[in-house]
């Protein structure tokens, strides 16, 4: 028979773990129908991949695209690194069910949580939904270059069936916790990828509200997961009580984080279906990363499916002179914050103005542009020794050399001066970042000690989220390129390794039995690689949101091919217009 597509003689990575092997891969309808040797078919189209990596493509379980799905078809940034398909409605915050007298109290929560702009999602969605279904439908009328699965959100779900009392923060009556488990059953027999529930007393709407369910009894949040288990399907996800990046340190004493732990297998084991959670290193508990590692394969040996979900890297915030940077809330910084970036960065660099905003105090806080503005501009201020220089290509495991007190101290200068410089050096593009998380003890030893345990999800992408502050929608690209192949401060991986925690085992998690590995009667999803040159871009601001609000995006290179359902959506790292991606509803 005629073939559609045949990848020819590239290194197929199948996302088993077992060691690569060349050969061809055979396409036809949307469907793999044969993978290695050399096929002798004809075909429509082929593809040349010898010298390059064929993977399945990667499985994003954890982005904030609940909005972005409304007004873009791409859904950059995890379009630009072989992501073919990803899951949205995490941490508890999400859009539907909708009560319209809501509406805006949910919008404050996204923008405060996932820092996106309020004025982008008031505009950029029609709110043309009540219940989760319908919101599931409006999705799947929409096409996209990767296919969508959404979670029920404890917050938005809480709100519609207790309104002001669930803004209050008051207990669930035993009605209106049935009332909470039904509607969930009723988004999972629509096609609901699992639940998401947030405990972390971080998480506030743009208002400074805690997020309605973080203070939720432990009862209700049990009911909820027996209801959302009773179809067979889905994931319960969860960000777990804790603080500063949710891990289970600072604040919380051992006892307690092991209570948090307990809870956790208490929801596993009422809904009887896999439950992730996020896990971040702290500074204060750093040990805590690995031992909740041990945690789960001890509930793993009991039968619970329990599954840290881990970045890849640190976790990283940008400050540039077009985001977020401590001297946006000085009266001088002010006087020329309306400036194109390459004019305000000249502006900057004028003797005079330039002693002033290093001398001068913030503005008080009902003077700032905005509170979310005048609270990064404090945190930066605060923690400029935990700023580095971002270098060029972009080290993730940088020595101190580049940290800005190190830098301070090499050229004189006062760290304040240093960043100033940085940030208004040429036309203004240059970016210093915060490594969060995951590297308190400087290295990324811990995170490839995790990345080896069967039990552990590489994840937290979470693209569509954050758009002011970070870019970690690229982790795909990185983990491959960096933990395979560029590391130079410790071990590599195993590339298998790699390409199977970002392919099978998290199709596997949410029951998409489908995709995730190269064998026949699979989905042809897939990545064709350039290993060679598979490097992420340096992070860059754009303004394409509705009402032009900004977004850091940062692009993957060396995707020679990137094909969803059998059509290539990507081609030597450009957008080909294709749009095979659709809403998928696993457990229908």
């Amino acid at each position: 028979m005629t073939l559609d597509t045949i990848i020819r003689g590239g290194t197929i990575v199948d996302g088993t773990g077992v060691p690569g092997r060349t050969g061809d891969i055979g396409i036809s309808d949307g469907v793999i129908v044969a993978v290695g040797g050399r096929l002798s078919e004809p075909a429509r189209e082929t593809i040349d991949a010898d010298g390059a990596l064929v993977t399945p493509g990667f499985v994003d379980v954890h982005t904030h695209y609940d909005g972005q799905v409304f007004w873009d078809d791409k859904l950059d940034s995890s379009f630009s690194n072989g992501v073919t398909t990803v899951t949205a409605g995490n941490c508890g915050v999400g859009f539907a069910p909708l009560r319209p007298e809501y509406r805006r109290q949910l919008i404050e929560m996204m923008e405060g949580v996932e820092d996106i702009p309020g004025i982008v999602l008031a505009e950029g969605l029609d709110w043309n939904w009540r219940s989760f279904p319908d919101y599931l439908d409006r999705i799947a009328a929409r096409r996209y270059t990767m296919d969508v699965g959404v979670a029920i959100a404890h917050a938005p779900l809480r709100v519609a069936v207790m309104g002001e009392r669930a803004l209050a923060h008051e207990v669930a009556t035993d009605a209106e916790i049935a009332e909470m488990a039904r509607l969930v059953r009723e988004a999972m027999a629509a096609g609901a990828v699992g639940f998401s529930a947030g405990r972390i007393l971080e998480h506030r709407s743009s208002t400074g509200e805690a997020i309605p369910g973080t203070f939720t009894e432990k009862r209700e949040l049990i009911e909820i997961a027996r209801a959302m288990g009773a179809c067979g399907a889905g994931v319960f996800q969860m960000v777990p009580l804790g603080a500063s990046g949710n891990n289970f340190g600072l604040g919380l004493s051992r006892e307690q984080r092991h209570e948090e732990q307990q809870f956790m297998a208490d929801l596993a084991r009422a809904s009887g279906r896999p439950l992730s959670y996020v896990l971040l290193q702290d500074d204060h508990t750093p040990e805590d990363y690995i031992e909740a590692a041990d945690l789960a394969e001890g509930f793993a040996r009991e039968g619970l499916d329990i599954r840290p979900q881990i970045s890849a890297r640190q976790i990283t915030l940008f400050v540039m002179i077009d985001g977020y940077h401590p001297f946006r809330c000085r009266p001088s910084y002010l006087e020329i914050a309306g400036l194109p970036r390459e004019a305000r960065a000249a502006a900057m660099r004028d003797e005079i103005r330039r002693r002033a905003i290093l001398t001068e105090q913030d503005v008080p806080l009902a003077q700032a542009p905005s509170p979310t503005i005048h609270a990064f501009a404090k945190r930066f201020a605060t923690m400029l020794d935990t700023l580095y220089i971002l270098s060029t290509p972009i080290d993730y495991e940088p020595d101190n050399r580049n940290r800005l007190d190190h830098v301070a101290t090499a050229t004189g200068k006062t760290m304040d001066e240093v960043l100033y410089d940085l940030l208004s050096e040429g036309d203004g593009s240059r970016i210093a970042v915060q490594y969060v998380h995951n590297y308190v003890r400087g290295s990324l030893d811990d995170t490839y000690e995790l990345l080896q345990r069967q039990r552990v999800l590489s994840g937290l992408g979470d693209g569509g989220a954050h758009l002011g502050i970070s870019c970690d929608a690229g982790m795909p690209t990185f983990a491959l390129a960096f933990w395979a192949r560029d590391r130079k401060r410790g071990p590599i991986l195993p590339v298998e390794m790699i390409v199977q925690r970002l392919t099978r085992d998290a199709a596997e998690l949410y029951g998409l039995s489908d995709r995730g590995v190269l064998a026949p009667g699979m989905r042809a999803d897939i990545n064709v690689i350039d290993f060679d040159a598979l490097s992420v871009d340096q992070p860059r601001l754009q303004f394409d949101l509705p009402e032009g609000g900004p977004r850091f995006v940062q692009s993957g290179r060396g995707y020679l091919a990137t094909m969803v359902k059998g059509e290539v959506t990507r081609r030597f790292d450009i957008d080909t217009g294709r749009r095979p991606g659709r809403l998928v509803r696993p457990g229908r």
